[in-house]
C-alpha cells in the first residue's frame, strides 16, 4: 500500500500498447498523398467511391465535389442545394452519390452512365 507522499499516479499511457514485443515503441508518421482543393468553404464530409479512384466532398459553400485522387483534379462540382451541405455519401457497390444539406433536402446524383449525370431532389426534412 502507498500513502502520503508516495502516492503515485497511474494513466492509460503508463501501460504499454500491444503484446509487449515493442514494436509499437515509435508511432508511424503519415503523409498526405495529394491535397485536393477547389471548394471556397469548409469541407464536412468526404467518402470514396466504389473502386477507389474518386472521392466527393461536402462543403459549406453549397457544394459537393467529385475528384478524380489519381491526378488531383476536378471531375464535377456539384451544384443545386440552396445551403449548407452537411454530409455526403456514397453507395458501397454503385456509382450514386447522396448529399445532404441545412435547406431540408437531400439529393441522389447517379454517375452510373458517363454520358449522363442525374440528379434526383428529395424535399422534406425539417430538421
Amino acid at each position: 500500500q502507498v500513502t502520503g507522499e508516495d502516492e503515485v499516479e497511474f494513466s492509460d499511457k503508463d501501460e504499454p500498447d500491444g503484446d509487449g514485443d515493442g514494436s509499437s515503441d515509435c508511432p508511424t508518421v503519415r503523409a498526405p498523398l495529394t491535397s485536393l482543393k477547389s471548394h471556397q468553404g469548409v469541407v464536412i464530409a468526404a467518402d470514396w467511391l466504389v473502386g477507389g479512384k474518386q472521392a466527393v466532398t461536402a462543403s459549406w459553400d453549397r457544394t459537393a465535389n467529385l475528384y478524380d485522387v489519381e491526378t488531383s483534379e476536378l471531375v464535377h462540382s456539384l451544384t443545386g442545394h440552396d445551403q449548407e451541405l452537411t454530409h455526403c455519401c456514397t453507395h458501397p457497390t454503385q456509382r450514386l452519390v447522396v448529399t445532404s444539406s441545412r435547406d431540408t433536402t437531400f439529393r441522389l446524383w447517379d454517375f452510373r452512365d458517363p454520358s449522363i449525370h442525374s440528379v434526383n431532389v428529395f424535399q422534406g426534412h425539417t430538421e
